[in-house]
């Protein structure tokens, strides 16, 4: 029995080795899928958790000079973020190393991330986008030392936008031939759902999300999404149902979310019978 276990052990050894040494898992994965491996054997943590990266650039000087390479842990929790942590931070295949410079405590947690550049704006970070950290790194010797009440990141809605809605029109209809109607209450059935948004400035990277108000459940989202400033209002509408580019809703209670910066501009209840 204890040679089958030795061998069970061993083999488990190598095929995380194999799988997570490799560059796919390191940039890619964050683990928390698997921390019930963590902690079991020396060799799977070494492979699983910790991989050296090589910093390229002056970005990061003086703190980690150009060529060094730094180890980071890619099974980490939230209460491993704090203020002067380095994060490997991005999306996709586009990643940065960066140090915390603020901590926004909204819904979710906003990082604020600086990459020691003094004249670069920080950039905004979800845990989801935080790829792997070193909380090790003295990170005191900054070129960059921000003095910033972290309240002033808290965005105001009123300096984005106008006016921001939802809103209806008949179902077959367009918005060039029908007026769209502000309501938060929408039938399946007989109506096209709109949101309706006018932006005092051109808004880059925002994201929707519509929410299950009963099971808190993102039942449909778009990211990246571009509004620009122009004579008539920025306005959408989707029929209901199941098709490509359908809005597919039960009947029931919901919440619209708009985004800027991860950051609620907007956050409407809506029902649809």
């Amino acid at each position: 029995m204890k040679i089958v276990k030795k061998l069970f052990i061993s083999l488990l050894t190598f095929f995380v080795v194999l799988i997570f040494s490799s560059p796919f898992w390191t940039n890619r994965v964050r683990l928390k899928n698997f921390n019930f491996l963590v902690g079991k054997l020396p060799a799977i943590d070494k492979y699983l958790c910790w991989y050296s990266v090589k910093v390229t650039g002056d970005s990061m000087s003086p703190i980690i000079a150009s060529g060094s390479s730094i180890e980071l842990n890619r099974c980490f929790d939230e209460s491993d973020l704090s203020e002067g942590t380095v994060v490997l931070f991005g999306k996709k295949s586009d990643y940065h190393l960066g140090i915390i410079r603020h901590i926004v405590l909204l819904d979710p947690t906003v990082y604020k991330i600086s990459n020691e550049r003094p004249n670069e704006r920080l950039q905004d970070v979800v845990v989801e986008e935080i790829k792997a950290v070193n909380n090790k790194i003295d990170t005191s010797r900054s070129i960059y030392q921000p003095q910033v009440n972290p309240e002033t990141f808290i965005l105001n809605p009123e300096e984005y936008v106008k006016e921001l809605y939802l809103g209806k029109i008949p179902k077959g209809y367009g918005v060039e031939i029908t007026k769209v109607k502000k309501t938060n209450i929408f039938s399946k059935n007989k109506d096209k759902f709109c949101m309706v948004v006018i932006p005092k400035k051109e808004l880059a990277f925002v994201d929707v999300e519509i929410i299950d108000a009963n099971t808190k459940e993102i039942v449909f989202f778009h990211k990246d999404i571009v509004f620009a400033v122009r004579s008539k209002p920025n306005t959408n509408c989707q029929d209901f149902g199941i098709k490509t580019g359908m809005l597919n809703l039960n009947e029931g209670h919901y919440r619209y979310r708009f985004l800027l910066n991860h950051q609620a501009l907007a956050d409407i209840l809506f029902i649809v019978k």
